[in-house]
């Protein structure tokens, strides 16, 4: 072999080599003079090694801690988001259960006690329940809130009639205790002939005097 093709071939081999060093690692291109002889056969070897063993913990270990946080950190936000729809739900029944504890008391105007009470006045007293302060009057409890649509009503939800079948005059109000389905939502309030007690929404008399429904602000 020429002396030139010798230079060649040392070159070409040391290219190789550096190549083969790309990204950080424990073996130099080289044997050191103070190392343990190895021929660049075997460097290159134990530099592919560890290039693989990099992959490896990468895909192993960096993918799957990522993953998991993402996972982690989404679920973490679901649950905070039921632990709160609980919360409200809870609120909900406290509302309806304290006021159907006054069923069969008698209407009184301007009551809000179990010797007599008035419509407002049961909606009143079961709110508080819940440390939720609702205006008192029929009228300015229909501005609590959010305006629902009849086929949305939820329990919780407050109810609201007119003799004249006007938004401008309230006359009565009732809170929603259990939708069944579209025929039947049931509402407790406090009557004038009757007092405390529950009855359904689309009964005749009650879909002739109904006006709007509204989702309190609590």
């Amino acid at each position: 072999m020429s002396n030139l093709s010798k230079t060649y071939s040392l070159a070409l081999l040391s290219l190789l080599l550096l190549l083969g060093s790309c990204g950080k690692s424990s073996y130099s291109t080289f044997s050191k003079p103070e190392e343990k002889y190895r021929s660049a056969r075997e460097i290159a070897a134990l530099k592919k090694k560890e290039r693989l063993e990099r992959r490896e913990a990468k895909r192993s270990g960096g993918g799957k801690t990522l993953k998991e946080i993402h996972i982690s950190s989404k679920g973490k936000k679901t649950s905070r988001s039921v632990a709160s729809n609980k919360a409200m739900r809870r609120e909900i029944e406290t509302v309806i259960s304290t006021a159907r504890s006054f069923r069969g008391t008698p209407y009184k105007f301007g009551g809000t006690s179990r010797v007599g009470m008035d419509c407002s006045g049961l909606l009143c007293t079961s709110f508080q329940a819940i440390d939720v302060q609702l205006p008192r009057t029929s009228s300015q409890q229909s501005e609590f809130g959010q305006p629902v649509p009849i086929h949305q009503l939820q329990p919780g939800d407050l109810v609201f009639f007119s003799s004249s079948k006007s938004v401008y005059n309230i006359t009565h109000v009732g809170l929603v205790t259990e939708v069944k389905d579209g025929d039947e939502i049931w509402f407790i309030h406090s009557s004038t002939s009757l007092g405390v007690k529950e009855d359904n929404l689309f009964s005749p008399y009650y879909q002739r005097t109904f006006v709007k429904a509204v989702r309190p602000a609590i």
